[in-house]
């Protein structure tokens, strides 16, 4: 429980005492695409976006076989669209600053990223939910079922 209240004050603090490098070891999510991009269709998923964008910023190449390694962040904009619209390459956060202002501009629907925090852009409630549902699943609901005070609070 001590473990898990840490890990939510990184959180609810927007991790503000940890590098950029260190956040994005954290946060990131990794996938491995099993089929080419093309073999999808029209499904939608964090994975399929990731590689569309890496392939607006690569070019068309990264996509042509299967077995494409997506990583990525969740962005809290543009607002009112599925997570899997708002999944953003981490490769573009070590591109060159016009490059990775271009793309974040685009991609999140915004007039000016000059200068922007990635803490600013990143879905700190989707972080905070998924990291909720680890903590009952591993602390809170046996702990419930071993007729303990639930150890965790603010899940």
């Amino acid at each position: 429980a001590t473990i898990a209240d840490y890990w939510l004050d990184m959180l609810y603090s927007h991790a503000k005492d940890i590098t950029d490098k260190e956040l994005f070891e954290l946060i990131s999510e990794r996938r491995t695409m099993s089929r080419m991009l093309s073999d999808y269709g029209e499904q939608k998923s964090t994975s399929i976006s990731t590689a569309k964008r890496l392939a607006e910023f690569f070019g068309e190449d990264v996509i042509k076989d299967k077995g494409l390694c997506c990583r990525f962040v969740i962005a809290n904009v543009p607002r009112d669209t599925p997570v899997t619209e708002r999944a953003i390459p981490l490769a573009i956060f070590q591109s060159e600053q016009s490059i990775r202002n271009h793309y974040l501009r685009k991609w999140l629907h915004l007039s000016t990223v000059d200068n922007l925090d990635i803490r600013e852009i990143l879905d700190w409630n989707y972080y905070i939910d998924r990291f909720n549902s680890c903590i009952q699943k591993i602390i809170t609901i046996p702990a419930a079922l071993q007729n303990i005070r639930n150890p965790v609070p603010r899940v």
